[in-house]
């Protein structure tokens, strides 16, 4: 008898760690608004500088996200000097018709607690998104987070790389 309500207070304990560990490793959630009204973790956009911008443009007749690669430093002498500030990206939409931005990890690596952030803009529309640092940091496991049209899917995308 005692062995079973052992072995059952045992169980009880793993699945009460394995729970606290799977809520540890979910995302923030990252958030997408306007520079004046938008605000990620308590911080105003407005208070944060911006690290990345990405725009939708015609390049030689094609419809891309510029710049091709982007690369974001977490590292200590880059934004990880930060102390878990937000990372704000910028994004505009230069193109005449609606465009999406699709931030994601890559398909191949993807784990169920990715971050995953998809929006659409109107022609000439600036959004900004906030990311929690712990998103950037825990979740993106492979350090390669892509950018695409989730609209369109012949308009060329973009690559963001983040070192850790």
């Amino acid at each position: 008898m005692h062995k079973v309500l052992l072995s059952v207070l045992f169980s009880l304990i793993l699945v009460a760690a394995g729970s606290s560990v799977a809520l540890a490793l979910q995302s923030g959630g990252a958030m997408v608004g306007d520079l004046e009204t938008g605000s990620i973790v308590g911080q105003p956009f407005t208070s944060l500088d911006v690290d990345l911008e990405y725009t939708a443009l015609m390049i030689g007749g094609k419809k891309v996200w510029y710049p091709g690669t982007a690369i974001l430093d977490l590292r200590n002498q880059g934004t990880g000097g930060r102390r878990g500030q937000p990372v704000l990206i910028k994004v505009t939409n230069a193109l005449d018709g609606d465009h999406g931005f699709n931030l994601s990890a890559d398909s191949a690596f993807a784990g169920p607690t990715s971050l995953q952030v998809k929006i659409v803009l109107k022609a000439g529309e600036t959004k900004y998104i906030g990311v929690p640092m712990s998103d950037l940091t825990y979740v993106t496991a492979s350090g390669n987070l892509k950018v695409k049209c989730q609209l369109h899917a012949a308009h060329l995308g973009s690559n963001l790389v983040v070192l850790k």
